[in-house]
């Protein structure tokens, strides 16, 4: 359950999502999808009015009782509706968690950057520009862009949050 101040957001929701499972939500506006969606990466705690009871099970773990967020957002990739683009190169865009994850060998960095914007969908727009400021494509490649970002760190749970409304 999920209360925005006095406002209940998710009333006693239980679902159970297996392994390699796809999963879709569907509904009108504040139905509560994208709540549901930050409950999974605990990013609704950066909500101040926000209230959570109850327990969300990633991996059998509550992730309201981890001490570590980061690393449960690095199990956790989310892309939100908008693309939100770091001031950095495509290359260095997608570089960007597993560096901050320890990984600064190129020899490692090179083909995992070049997977994920294979994933997203993106490298034979790019890979002739990795240099480029990803902020400077367009819309569309921007969302993709956050796609090959949110799978840049490989998390076990991918959220996609209206993904493709900017998708061109």
């Amino acid at each position: 359950t999920v209360h925005y101040g006095p406002r209940i957001a998710l009333d006693d929701l239980s679902l159970d999502i297996g392994r390699k499972e796809i999963f879709g939500i569907i509904g009108p506006a504040n139905a509560g999808k994208t709540t549901l969606l930050k409950c999974i990466n605990r990013t609704i705690d950066f909500i101040p009015s926000a209230r959570v009871t109850g327990q969300v099970l990633v991996g059998g773990q509550d992730v309201n009782r981890l001490k570590n967020v980061h690393a449960l957002r690095r199990r956790v990739g989310m892309v939100f509706p908008l693309p939100v683009g770091l001031p950095l190169s495509v290359y260095e865009n997608v570089a960007y968690a597993p560096r901050r994850a320890g990984i600064h060998d190129s020899a490692e960095l090179k083909p995992l950057v070049e997977k994920c914007l294979r994933q997203a969908m993106l490298w034979d727009e790019v890979k002739d520009r990795l240099d480029v400021l990803g902020t400077r494509l367009s819309g569309g490649q921007q969302q993709r862009l956050t796609i090959a970002r949110a799978l840049s760190h490989q998390p076990e749970i991918l959220c996609l949050d209206e993904f493709s409304i900017a998708i061109d």
